[in-house]
């Protein structure tokens, strides 16, 4: 199959992902709507009336969407049947028999409400696990309505029936105790689970060892927040974090430390439950038993882990009720002594019982200094080399346990790159309808800054101002380039007006001078700023690994590759140069070498470039196929400043580099590595002509590659970026466990 079939059938997919999408989000406002459950009651009448006609259909709205109506395949009998008797048969169809071992168990607690507890599992039902073996018990606490009737008659669950009401407790501990899986869930039967719930839970405790408890994100029947993990002060009340809140609010939505974290949805590895020796029966019959195991867990040396990806309608008060005077409930405040006195060398650590400092008991737990980074938007990391920099940089500070937040300055939480920040812990600041402003998510935050880390001459104008409301804060500018450095080289070349750098050149200089430390990418670049008067100045390039891709050979290649986010105007001018100056002389030599241009944002310009032999596919997420095809790649830079990402891209995939002296500037490259030099047409044109057709000389280059990017690996900058934000923080670390 050629590339642009690749492409289509690529594109197909994506269009194909996307209805299916669409087609869920509808489902779910058709099965949320009052209009769905009123015609199903409508429906199940007909049927017991035998009034049911094979032509019954739903009518379903959406926004977005006319109305329509489409008929139902379904048979009469299976419209009309009961909740028990769905569940029964689809539970059938979902249950897997077999002797592998459960990756999880999956304890529920049911005491009588057999409708809610058929809820409960009709939802587990419905978004059944794809990749995980899972064993679910359920313990009945000796109900004494229908649930003993129903729930042995689902296959594959494991049903324990207490004699009598042993309590949440108890009957936790007891289902724990026939657990086969590494991981053992508590999940209320006052619940219902949404999809991928699970998957969540186990993939975070999977992910780092050190996790030793994860909690969902609840919500409550209404779509609102109940709670983003709790916080416990120290006076031993709780408090839950994001009540009746916006569930997309940014601050609920990354994964944290907690204090602890709801048994309604708690996932706890079964080694670390069992050593700890389950929920305590000191808080029987129920309340606080979570609070206690999780700082058990804590005690222990794991982490207690928020998981907002997880979530979990749950119908607070179903089972125990509301009221803390009555009934189970009235044990919150029965046990909350208890709790207090088991645990008061803990709660020294924590903060007084004040709602104006929710923010912070939220995000208390920390291991190192806190550091909000700013920059123009989310990392886009594959759309151009600032962004892939800035993602290894935060990589590295959450490795190395620094609390991160990020803004940028246009607030938007662009995805996927919004949730894969999320996903590393990383509070990213950006709009959700109903949530904080900026400026108010700013200033939540702000008290916990040890350092903030600003992008660019103008984000640094607007927001060093902000932060040094904090005066404990320090305060790095981040050029990403020396502006100035690049707009005098494109004056040098096309000429123009000088002011516009020299304008660059005293505002950077500006901020620099302003900033606690400065932050630039190359060697050459810190020399200049030094000669300005400027001190502190720290390098930190773009950063590089070796790609893990196969081993190719020289004939497996073929083509000449070029990668830049054209709304930079050196990669647009290093586009233009290369069609129209450099590859017509190698095309006299060689016609049949093929050139692809790739990257983000092509201009009217470049896309104008495409022909039989140049390819402008534009952006394309996964780019490893190109690198990995191409027989050499070109940087023909003639302006620019910083160091340039994609020559270590190119790199990082063994691809032998013919580059400008600008685009080799920051990497360490000698006169016979993987590159070849080369500042004028005919000079590029002859370099890309000698190695495209020497396989020895290729292959000479390409196993040159590896070392040459080993300085920028991630190894070897981390920790001297590490250590350079440690000592400029003169904040002591704050570690509460």
């Amino acid at each position: 199959m050629d590339q642009d079939s690749v492409d289509a059938s690529l594109k197909r997919l994506a269009d194909e992902r996307r209805r299916l999408e669409g087609l869920r989000a509808d489902y779910a406002v058709i099965v949320r709507s009052r209009f769905h459950a009123l015609r199903m009651f409508w429906l199940s009448l007909k049927a017991i009336f035998g009034l049911s006609r094979p032509s019954d259909y739903y009518a379903a709205w959406s926004p977005g969407m006319a109305v329509s109506f489409e008929p139902v395949p379904l048979p009469v009998f299976e419209r009309a049947l009961p909740p028990e008797r769905r569940l029964v048969e689809l539970w059938k169809s979902r249950a897997v028999p077999g002797d592998e071992e459960p990756m999880v168990t999956v304890v529920i607690p049911v005491y009588n409400e057999i409708g809610v507890t058929v809820r409960c599992l009709q939802s587990i039902a419905e978004t059944w696990f794809e990749s995980l073996r899972v064993q679910i018990v359920v313990v009945d606490d000796g109900s004494t309505d229908r649930t003993p009737e129903v729930i042995p008659r689902l296959e594959g669950i494991d049903y324990i029936r207490n004699g009598t009401n042993l309590g949440f407790v108890r009957a936790c501990n007891r289902g724990a105790a026939i657990a086969r899986g590494k991981y053992v869930c508590f999940l209320n039967n006052d619940t219902t689970v949404r999809p991928a719930w699970l998957d969540y839970l186990v993939t975070t405790a999977e992910a780092d060892e050190s996790v030793g408890a994860v909690g969902a994100k609840l919500i409550y029947p209404n779509g609102k927040l109940q709670e983003a993990g709790n916080i416990i002060w120290r006076d031993a009340t709780g408090w839950n974090y994001g009540r009746n809140g916006n569930p997309s609010d940014a601050r609920f939505n990354y994964q944290r430390e907690v204090d602890y974290c709801s048994g309604a949805a708690l996932l706890v590895r079964r080694a670390l439950f069992e050593e700890i020796g389950g929920f305590s029966e000191e808080f029987v019959p129920a309340y606080y038993e979570d609070a206690d195991l999780c700082f058990a867990v804590r005690d222990r040396g794991y982490r207690v882990v928020y998981q907002p990806r997880s979530e979990v309608v749950h119908y607070e008060g179903v089972t125990s009720g509301t009221d803390l005077s009555s009934g189970t409930k009235r044990f919150q405040e029965v046990n909350r002594p208890k709790f207090r006195d088991r645990w008061s060398h803990a709660l020294e650590g924590h903060m007084e019982n004040d709602a104006k400092m929710v923010g912070r008991a939220a995000n208390r737990i920390r291991h190192g200094p806190t550091i909000l980074i700013v920059d123009s938007y989310v990392p886009m990391y594959d759309r151009d080399a600032g962004s892939a920099r800035l993602m290894e940089v935060i990589r590295i500070l959450r490795e190395a346990d620094f609390q991160v937040f990020f803004l940028g300055d246009n607030y938007a939480a662009h995805q996927p790159y919004t949730a894969e920040l999320q996903d590393m812990g990383v509070g990213v600041l950006h709009h959700a309808d109903g949530g904080l402003g900026m400026h108010a998510a700013l200033d939540m935050i702000l008290p916990m800054l040890d350092l903030a880390w600003i992008c660019r001459p103008e984000l640094f104008d607007k927001y060093e101002p902000l932060v040094r409301r904090n005066g404990a804060t320090k305060v790095l500018y981040d050029t990403i380039d020396l502006h100035f450095v690049r707009k005098r080289r494109e004056w040098e070349l096309h000429g123009g007006d000088e002011s516009e750098w020299k304008a660059f050149e005293k505002t950077e200089l500006a901020a620099a001078k302003k900033a606690d430390a400065t932050i630039v990418v190359t060697d050459v670049e810190r020399g200049l700023l030094e000669e300005r008067g400027v001190h502190p100045v720290h390098v930190v390039p773009t950063l590089h690994e070796p790609a893990n891709s196969a081993a190719r050979s020289y004939d497996d290649t073929t083509g000449v590759l070029f990668i830049g986010g054209y709304s930079h105007t050196p990669n647009v001018d290093a586009a233009l140069w290369l069609c129209r100056e450099i590859m017509p002389r190698v095309w006299k030599t060689r016609p049949e070498i093929a050139l692809t241009l790739l990257g983000s944002n092509p201009t009217a310009e470049i896309a104008a470039l495409e022909s039989p032999r140049v390819r402008v596919p534009g952006y394309v997420r996964d780019v490893e196929p190109y690198f990995n095809g191409a027989r050499l790649f070109v940087a023909p830079l003639r302006f620019g400043a910083g160091m340039k990402g994609k020559v270590g891209h190119a790199l990082s995939y063994g691809l032998p580099t013919i580059l400008t002296d600008v685009a080799a500037e920051g990497f360490e490259l000698g006169s016979d590595g993987p590159c070849l030099r080369a500042n004028d047409a005919d000079a590029f044109a002859a370099a890309i002509l000698r190695v495209y057709g020497d396989p020895a000389l290729w292959a000479e280059m390409q196993a040159k590659a590896a070392a040459a990017i080993e300085p920028f690996g991630r190894g070897v900058v981390g920790p001297r970026l590490t250590e350079m934000l440690q000592d400029l923080s003169e904040r002591e670390r704050r570690i509460a466990r």
